[in-house]
């Protein structure tokens, strides 16, 4: 069952990292953080929609950056009630 979820998982991730266009070399800001907050900070993924949530469950990466340091602004973010995951650098 586990194995199940993870196979669907990782499709749903990359139909939606290919949908929108995640794998281009030359990606401007924009595309790469779509999401912008009241602060200003940008992020990869709204963790407010369940697609967006999913993707980021399977984005060690995304996940690790927030893990290691958080600024302000998204600590505002939060505060406000909006909540993005990985927040651009």
């Amino acid at each position: 069952m586990k194995k199940l979820f993870l196979a669907i998982a990782l499709v749903l991730f990359l139909a939606g990292s290919v949908w929108a266009g995640d794998y281009g070399y030359n990606r401007n800001d924009a595309q790469k953080y779509p999401y912008k907050s009241y602060s200003g900070q940008r992020y990869q993924y709204d963790l407010s929609r369940p697609g967006d949530r999913l993707r980021y469950q399977v984005d060690p990466g995304a996940q690790l950056n927030d893990r290691l340091f958080t600024p302000p602004t998204v600590k505002m973010d939060r505060n406000m009630g909006q909540y993005g995951g990985g927040w651009k650098r």
